[in-house]
């Protein structure tokens, strides 16, 4: 295998989350409220850090601000984390990676309680090594997560992990964090054949097609 380890995002690569995230703006919104604003726009919430979301959402700043996240966070806490479902064939895939010897990770923006609530509710802690979620006193970026998953697997060489995401922000991350990326077009960033601004070294219009690229790289 050319990678020792895996790192995937959550949302709209390992899941598709879109219900708890719409619940989560809309139980934000109605306690504040804000304007109601249709779902293909609340799809702008997935990716990007929560409050760049709020404020090009809403226009948002300081006290209200903090406020809105923090309900949208305690939603996901109380209920959002069972609202999600998981990409047919990915515990096949995440199965094949473990018998392959390869340690596989998750880094994702949801807040870390969410994402403990989460691996909990669906028995997910069989297929990862480390689940690294954002934290609530002083996130980290996308990179440093990215850093930290190296980190607790053995700091393997940067040529040895790979990022699988849908999104730029995603891209970007692995891009400062040194290391290789897989898009993926079935979730909620990437199109399909998108030509995309920064490199990846493949991409997958499926979990299937995903499964195929692992297992050619031998």
């Amino acid at each position: 295998m050319k990678y020792d380890l895996v790192i995937f995002d959550f949302d709209g690569t390992l899941a598709d989350t879109s219900l708890g995230i719409f619940n989560s703006i809309r139980h934000a919104s109605a306690a504040l409220g804000l304007p109601e604003i249709p779902q293909t726009q609340m799809r702008s919430f997935i990716g990007p850090p929560l409050s760049s979301a709020y404020i090009s959402n809403f226009g948002l700043s300081g006290e209200v601000l903090e406020t809105a996240m923090r309900l949208h966070k305690e939603y996901g806490v109380a209920h959002g984390y069972k609202e999600l479902e998981f990409y047919n064939g990915i515990f096949s895939l995440l199965e094949y990676l473990k018998k392959a010897g390869v340690q596989t990770a998750i880094a994702t923006l949801k807040v870390q309680p969410t994402l403990n609530k989460i691996v909990e509710e669906f028995d997910c802690s069989k297929y990862f090594d480390i689940c690294k979620g954002a934290d609530l006193g002083a996130p980290m970026t996308k990179a440093e997560m990215l850093r930290f998953c190296i980190s607790q697997a053995g700091n393997i060489p940067d040529t040895k992990a790979v990022l699988v995401g849908d999104s730029i922000f995603d891209a970007e991350g692995a891009q400062e964090a040194g290391i290789d990326f897989i898009a993926v077009t079935y979730g909620f960033g990437f199109a399909k054949g998108e030509k995309f601004k920064l490199p990846c070294v493949a991409e997958a219009d499926s979990v299937e097609e995903l499964s195929g690229l692992f297992e050619n790289m031998r």
